[in-house]
């Protein structure tokens, strides 16, 4: 094979992984923006919607790693990547009929399904870069600009003051993406190659999660995703009672997202390399720290606009560190099962601490009281990861995506599409 040929291939394989990321994150935007608001039309209490959120958290702690392990076992992101968003979609149609407290049942089982979606992904393109990982962010970024075209698309369709039945549009988006997702996964590679795992990885598993360092990094990323489940659970609700209209808070979550972006593309890959992953994770929870403990005050419409900007780092910075530490400390073989462990602890443990608790606090002391508690809590992040986590070492590999392959700029042709 010619230089020529293997760098097509690299291009087509890159457009590939791009297309996966663009539905899986436009499906993410109906669920973030309006699910929870939803629920809350339908009757729900904050105490009640705390709390099925705080199931679909528990289910989040054992479902990735089973499906991260038969991801490795099999050797092939594609089957589990598919079967779970096919089951996603359907399951998730039961939300427009379910009432309290069934509705339990049914978060239960849809977070068995939709949760593992993003670490296997992240696990298959992280395998796919080798050793050029803060490159991740720019091919995140696609997923990053097709929640961006969703949330528009949200805020030009949706009315000002709407009911029950005007947010149906927006959340009939997701068992469809998902079903194109499910598709779509046929067309990935198997994996970023090697061999299946074995009992040995295993073992290799159980030795990272011994490991002092990694226990640390584990904590910061704990109390910080405590915090950050509060604000995905209930900032939509924040925002309707600060007066934001339905269309509106898809107008602020493209501009959350835009910054993302931004940051992603341009900023990731030179600031990785200045700071390391543990400066851009530190920054990031910083930003956590900042923009929650902001909402704890009273504040004007324009303001709750620029905080929107935060999200580079309250999202993006944190995200971007964390799923390549993970992968950088992650043994070679098991990799989509390390994630799926990591993002159980996060998504798992840490979400459901935050939306129950969360849920309690919103009802009996407000939510100014609960987005205050949240920031001090990324301060105490920001404290023990300054003070005792250290920079973990990237192992030198092959890069399966030549650098040149990957495009200096993102998504500045065409927005819609993000053709890099």
């Amino acid at each position: 094979m010619d230089a020529g040929e293997g760098a097509s291939r690299n291009r087509k394989r890159e457009v590939k992984l791009a297309i996966a990321y663009a539905l899986l994150f436009a499906g993410v935007a109906p669920i973030v923006g309006y699910l929870n608001l939803y629920l809350q039309r339908r009757g729900l209490t904050d105490s009640q919607i705390g709390t099925t959120v705080a199931v679909m958290s528990l289910v989040s702690i054992l479902a990735p790693p089973l499906w991260g392990y038969l991801s490795d076992r099999w050797h092939d992101r594609r089957l589990p990547l598919a079967i779970a968003s096919f089951a996603a979609a359907l399951v998730f149609l039961g939300y427009f009929f379910v009432g309290f407290p069934a509705l339990l049942i049914l978060a239960a089982v849809f977070a068995f399904f939709h949760s593992p979606l993003i670490p296997l992904l992240d696990a298959l393109v992280l395998e796919q870069l080798g050793s050029s990982k803060e490159r991740y962010g720019r091919l995140r970024a696609w997923g990053s600009w097709a929640f961006i075209v969703m949330m528009f698309a949200f805020g030009v369709g949706l009315k000002k003051q709407g009911t029950v039945e005007s947010l149906l549009p927006a959340l009939l988006t997701f068992p469809i993406l998902r079903l194109l997702f499910a598709a779509n996964a046929f067309a990935l590679p198997r994996n970023g190659g090697g061999k299946p795992m074995d009992n040995s990885d295993w073992r290799a598993v159980r030795v990272l999660f011994a490991d002092r360092e990694w226990q640390i990094f584990l904590a910061v990323s704990f109390l910080s995703m405590v915090s950050a489940s509060v604000f995905y659970a209930f900032f939509p609700l924040y925002l309707n009672r600060a007066g934001v209209s339905d269309n509106w808070q898809g107008y602020f979550w493209v501009i959350a997202v835009l910054a993302e972006v931004a940051f992603m593309a341009w900023l990731a890959e030179p600031l990785t390399k200045r700071i390391g992953l543990k400066g851009m994770l530190l920054l990031g929870i910083a930003g956590r720290m900042v923009r929650f403990g902001a909402y704890a005050f009273p504040l004007t419409f324009s303001s709750l606009l620029v905080l929107q900007v935060f999200h580079s780092l309250t999202f993006a910075a944190v995200h971007t560190a964390s799923v390549t530490w993970v992968s950088v400390k992650a043994p070679e073989r098991a990799r989509a099962l390390t994630q799926t462990l990591y993002a159980s602890v996060l998504m798992g443990v840490g979400s459901a601490v935050g939306a129950q608790v969360g849920g309690f606090i919103a009802e009996h002391c407000g939510l100014r009281m609960l987005f205050g508690l949240a920031g001090l809590m990324n301060g105490i992040a920001l404290f023990i990861g300054w003070k005792f986590l250290k920079e973990p070492l990237l192992p030198p590999q092959p890069s399966r995506l030549p650098r040149e392959t990957i495009p200096t700029s993102t998504c500045c042709e065409t927005k819609g599409g993000c053709v890099q």
